[in-house]
């Protein structure tokens, strides 16, 4: 992480490249929320990183960086929907605006970054099989699509679930919701 973080400050692009890489989908969809459109999000995420590269010498910290770039993308979406005038009652104003609403969203979007990244690190037929499930399918859709037995979809799904579990065990708070998708 040190060499990571050392590489970032001295300006290297492809630790700057593997950090938008890590962030960039996750903040699109955080902006997203706000926002109501996918175009817009992606253009405020890449205006945050473009922050993020003018002053990169500036943090020594990836929390600070992570920190720093929730920070941006959610003051610039809320700048934009003042600029546009958009009419919002006063409640979900509010909500929108309250650090309990950024905190909640910013855990969710970390939640799923790290939920995504731990299913690209399953084996290609476990991984097939969640990402199907994500999809909305059933066991014997998946079986169908992999050419598989129902069984072997099932066996495949209970060792992913058991090697998320102990890859997102810091994240616990979405292991329910995202597992009930799963085992259905």
């Amino acid at each position: 992480m040190e060499m990571f973080l050392s590489a970032l400050q001295r300006g290297d692009e492809k630790a700057f490249r593997l950090l938008f890489n890590e962030f960039y989908t996750a903040l699109c969809l955080f902006a997203e929320r706000f926002l109501g459109d996918r175009e817009a999000a992606a253009d405020v995420v890449q205006e945050a990183f473009l922050k993020y590269w003018d002053r990169h010498s500036d943090f020594d910290n990836y929390y600070k960086i992570k920190s720093f770039l929730y920070v941006v993308v959610r003051h610039t979406c809320l700048n934009q929907l003042r600029d546009k005038r958009i009419h919002v009652e006063i409640t979900e104003d509010v909500a929108i605006e309250s650090d309990e609403f950024f905190r909640e969203q910013v855990m969710e979007e970390e939640a799923y970054r790290v939920f995504y990244r731990s299913i690209e690190e399953l084996p290609q037929q476990m991984r097939n099989v969640i990402q199907y499930a994500l999809e909305g399918l059933k066991n014997s859709e998946i079986a169908e699509k992999m050419g598989v037995s129902d069984h072997a979809v099932h066996a495949y799904k209970k060792e992913a679930y058991k090697r998320l579990k102990v890859r997102m065990k810091d994240h616990y708070y979405l292991l329910q919701v995202i597992f009930c998708v799963l085992l259905k």
